[in-house]
């Protein structure tokens, strides 16, 4: 996990309040339309979707940007799911 203060210094962080720094998956999901995946860090095949997808508003979706996420758990779950350089589920 990438530090608070790494992030807000990335970000020239602090100045108009415009977001919020997040230590995990489900506290940033809450009230969320979508997740969007840029990296393909571990954290996310361990997350627990099932709960990501209960704090999500609906319809909830995922944008895995990698293709690291389990597709089939995550449409079983309820998401809508896009994948880049997917196409209807097959590489």
């Amino acid at each position: 996990m990438v530090p608070e203060s790494q992030v807000r210094e990335k970000l020239d962080a602090g100045k108009d309040g415009s977001y919020v720094v997040c230590t995990d998956a489900v506290t940033a999901a809450v009230d969320a339309q979508a997740i969007v995946v840029l990296t393909p860090w571990p954290e996310f095949r361990s997350t627990n979707w099932h709960i990501v997808f209960d704090v999500m508003e609906r319809p909830a979706r995922v944008f895995d940007g990698h293709n690291v996420l389990d597709r089939q758990l995550l449409e079983h779950i309820g998401f809508v799911v896009t994948t880049v350089g997917v196409r209807n589920g097959v590489v």
